[in-house]
């Protein structure tokens, strides 16, 4: 960690002054964006007395607006700004009886109108120094990273206050440091708002080698304090016309008594005929604590291969969990359909055990992007419970 300690605390030291940030107005806004979204969710819970996949009590719905600019002060400096609006258009007088999104911050209920900044920050490069190949970014941005990262799946993605540099000076090699002092990721609900205050008491620091010699090799550390050290580990690499890809990744929580959680996971991809196919197949050793999975939104998603869309960082990336999943994909007439199914075994937590089946269609309806989704899972514990779900995603940029 003394590389991301070090880069961090060099821009702690940076004076930012007036005249290296003179913002053009104008040039801001005419990179102004705006993204829309409407999400609604139904359920067949598959238990006595639960209401019917389209009723209102088993439904939930919101809509999102962004509105963000991003672009550069100069050649050395550069911003970003984005403002998020959740709202649910009053869906709740007739078609849902659940948010998105989790409790407002204003007034601790669901219904609220939520708006927060979920992006602000500054980046710079080092122009002409020995800093010149160096990036900085600095303030609430999302974040990529295995261990730690932007859920999207959601209404609204979770962002972070953080501090994030990527060297590029060796050939071949990106080195990148973080500091993630903050973050508004909740388990399931994603997201609530302004609550910028949910990722881990200390923050986290974070650590990533990313090398490509014909081959890339990417290496991730993680102190996320106070909680674990953790590491990551993958690679992809082509045999013929099939992509192969490894995983393997290890948490170390710091709790006392708590076990080492390690896995991983190994798929293969390729096109066939004009179907896009993959296979992936995971194992979690037996003994751990720790899902190898987000840290930033209790371990909801996880970027293992295997992970299907309910059956996730909660199933596959479970110690004791053993994965497998097949997926095809082509384009027809009406858009794009994968289907997709995902198998998780866990002797140690067998009301993990489950098989998920997905089909997916995404096209456009009246220019509007449409993704709708089909879910259904069938649990092997005797009497469980075998939810299914349909899932509209419609969204437009602007």
């Amino acid at each position: 960690m003394k590389f991301a300690k070090l880069s961090l605390a060099a821009v702690a030291a940076m004076g930012i002054t007036t005249s290296a940030m003179a913002l053009d107005i104008t040039k801001a806004l005419s990179n102004v964006s705006v993204k829309t979204k409407l999400y609604y969710e139904t359920v067949d819970a598959d238990t006595a007395g639960a209401p019917d996949l389209f009723d209102q009590a088993a439904s939930s719905g919101q809509a999102l607006v962004q509105i963000g600019t991003k672009g550069n002060f100069n050649s050395c400096w550069g911003y970003g700004v984005e403002y998020s609006v959740a709202d649910t258009l009053g869906l709740e007088n007739n078609l849902v009886s659940n948010t998105r999104m989790g409790a407002s911050p204003q007034d601790g209920t669901i219904l609220d109108t939520q708006d927060w900044l979920s992006q602000a920050y500054i980046t710079f490069r080092g122009c002409g120094t020995a800093l010149d190949k160096t990036t900085f970014k600095i303030g609430r941005q999302y974040l990529d990273t295995p261990l730690a990262f932007t859920e999207k799946w959601n209404l609204a993605p979770n962002s972070f206050d953080a501090i994030v540099a990527v060297n590029t000076d060796i050939n071949n090699v990106t080195l990148v440091g973080a500091y993630v002092g903050k973050g508004n990721g909740t388990f399931g609900k994603v997201t609530n708002g302004q609550q910028f205050n949910t990722y881990v008491a200390d923050g986290a620091y974070a650590l990533g080698v990313l090398t490509n010699f014909g081959v890339p090799v990417n290496l991730w550390y993680y102190n996320v304090l106070k909680v674990a050290d953790a590491m990551w580990a993958d690679t992809s690499f082509n045999v013929g016309a099939a992509k192969i890809g490894l995983q393997y990744g290890d948490m170390n929580p710091k709790a006392s008594g708590a076990d080492d959680s390690s896995g991983g996971a190994i798929s293969i991809s390729g096109n066939v005929a004009g179907f896009d196919l993959m296979a992936a197949y995971s194992k979690m050793d037996d003994k751990g604590t720790l899902p190898l999975a987000n840290t930033a939104t209790g371990f909801k998603k996880t970027k293992l291969a295997t992970a299907g869309i309910y059956t996730d960082g909660t199933h596959v990336a479970i110690p004791d969990s053993e994965a497998y999943k097949v997926k095809v994909a082509t384009k027809t007439p009406i858009g794009k359909l994968t289907l997709q199914y995902v198998d998780n075994s866990n002797d140690t937590h067998p009301n993990l055990e489950v098989a998920e089946t997905d089909l997916i269609l995404g096209t456009k309806v009246l220019g509007i992007n449409t993704k709708l989704i089909l879910i259904n899972r069938n649990y092997d514990a005797a009497g469980a419970a075998d939810p299914k779900h349909v899932r509209l995603i419609l969204s437009k940029n602007f």
